[in-house]
């Protein structure tokens, strides 16, 4: 009898805990989209050419945390609007737009 008690009250406490569990992952935030509200300076308007060897992420926020959007090459133009630090790498990211597709770019891309 005290075994199928206990059984009961552990079988209890596991589904409350994979509820909790669950309920938290959902709620937990992840890295979403961030457009201009991140900026820290603005720009005055210009474009700007990629001179990185390889290809650039333009991103949906200012680190490499963030979804990309679009991939750039050398040579390719970006019109700038804006900068925003990024502390954990230390690092500037850049707000742009490439054609119609407007996102986050870092400081090594130019």
């Amino acid at each position: 009898m005290f075994f199928a008690s206990l059984r009961k009250t552990a079988g209890g406490l596991t589904a409350a805990t994979v509820l909790a569990v669950g309920a938290t992952v959902l709620a937990a935030p992840s890295a979403s989209a961030v457009g201009s509200s991140a900026c820290t300076k603005n720009i005055a308007d210009t474009t700007r050419q990629i001179t990185r060897w390889g290809d650039t992420i333009l991103r949906d926020g200012p680190g490499e945390s963030y979804r990309k959007k679009k991939t750039l090459f050398t040579g390719e133009k970006v019109r700038l609007y804006c900068r925003a630090y990024n502390k954990h790498t230390a690092t500037y990211w850049y707000y742009g737009k490439n054609g119609t597709t407007k996102g986050w770019i870092d400081e090594y891309a130019f």
